[in-house]
């Protein structure tokens, strides 16, 4: 592809410019896997497709079910922590906020503060996840998270602690409008008081099922009245697309990047917004107000080593390689992002700068 140059986005990521800021959730994953079979005391056999575990719920019918699960880790989750960690492990100048601890951060975002501004704004939630080789179950409790407000978030921060997270940012970027009750409110409040104009906004809305269709479109039109001044940005996966896609009457193909180029642009006119993308396991798609539609294919991972965080990390390659602005092709953002997303699939962490560059290599251009 013509528009794509390996060097070129190699020699950005040798002195990247730009700041991001990341927002505004914070959840501590609890990872566990389900065993189907233990067969001594320090063997066992587990659950390696989702579908296998939800049938021996489901044939239990009426009554209690019970089951053994290990444990796989306590890390960072949620859309701050796994984008912003991949922003960081590629260079770009990087501030986190979020709800990290009240009175004290959680040990898990600890490894932050000596490569990042972090901010604070209250307690965690907590994600119990359960793994498998094919997917995942995530059972968040996120009311803190849920009734975070504007009130909460000014009260957390002083006037220059809010300035300093913001203003000077070239992206911010927020997840979980799902979870987040007053998303909507504090977006408008941080663009009408904190943000300079010309700041680029870079969403994830996660699971948009979880809320109905006029609220989702009530925020789009919030957002695209602010476009304008603050250009937006929205990432979805290719569950979340197929959801937005009906809703302006088009069919979003996972499987078909082809047709997913073809009726991206008439979507992103639809919302509103200065540029869409959806990420699949196949292919992520983009298209941009100023540059057009652009396709790159991903390299398929049949065997991941880590799947959750994944989404996360195509998008924090993509913030990544749009920090300075205009510096690489809608293109080569795709491609940073589907080889960051790549990496940490087969590696389970996300990559730097030359590994970034390797991953990249293994593509077919």
């Amino acid at each position: 592809m013509k528009e794509i140059n390996l060097d070129r986005i190699s020699q950005y990521f040798e002195a990247p410019k730009g700041k991001v800021t990341l927002g505004i959730d914070g959840f501590v994953d609890e990872v566990w896997q389900v065993i189907s079979v233990r067969t001594s005391p320090t063997e066992y056999v587990l659950y390696e497709k989702m579908q296998d575990f939800a049938k021996s719920v489901y044939d239990v019918g009426a009554g209690g079910y019970g089951n053994e699960v290990i444990r796989k880790r306590r890390s960072h989750g949620g859309f701050t922590a796994h984008t912003g960690e991949a922003v960081d492990n590629l260079g770009i100048d990087l501030t986190l906020v979020g709800m990290f601890g009240k009175d004290s951060i959680d040990p898990v975002y600890q490894i932050f503060s000596d490569t990042c501004n972090v901010f604070s704004v209250g307690n965690t939630g907590v994600c119990p996840i359960f793994e498998f080789a094919d997917g995942k179950l995530l059972l968040p409790y996120s009311e803190e998270i849920a009734n975070l407000t504007w009130t909460q978030l000014t009260g957390a921060l002083s006037p220059d602690e809010l300035r300093a997270a913001f203003q000077g940012a070239d992206i911010v970027g927020f997840g979980y409008w799902s979870l987040l009750d007053h998303f909507d409110d504090m977006v408008a409040k941080l663009c009408e008081s904190v943000l300079t104009p010309g700041t680029r906004m870079f969403f994830d809305f996660a699971d948009i099922r979880k809320r109905d269709k006029q609220a989702l479109l009530d925020t789009l039109q919030l957002l695209a009245g602010l476009n304008s001044k603050f250009p937006m940005t929205l990432s979805l996966n290719e569950h979340e697309a197929g959801i937005l896609f009906s809703y302006m009457g088009r069919e979003f193909d996972w499987k078909n990047p082809e047709a997913a180029d073809q009726d991206i642009e008439y979507v992103r006119q639809q919302t509103g917004l200065d540029a869409l993308i959806v990420h699949t396991p196949y292919f992520a798609v983009a298209a941009s107000a100023s540059e057009g539609t652009a396709v790159v294919l991903q390299r398929h991972c049949k065997n991941p080593v880590l799947t959750t965080g994944a989404g996360d990390n195509f998008n924090g390659g993509y913030v990544a390689a749009s920090a300075q602005q205009g510096a690489l092709t809608l293109a080569e953002r795709l491609l940073v992002a589907n080889a960051t997303s790549g990496h940490y699939l087969r590696n389970g962490y996300s990559p730097d700068p030359a590994e970034l560059r390797h991953e990249m290599e293994q593509f077919s251009l």
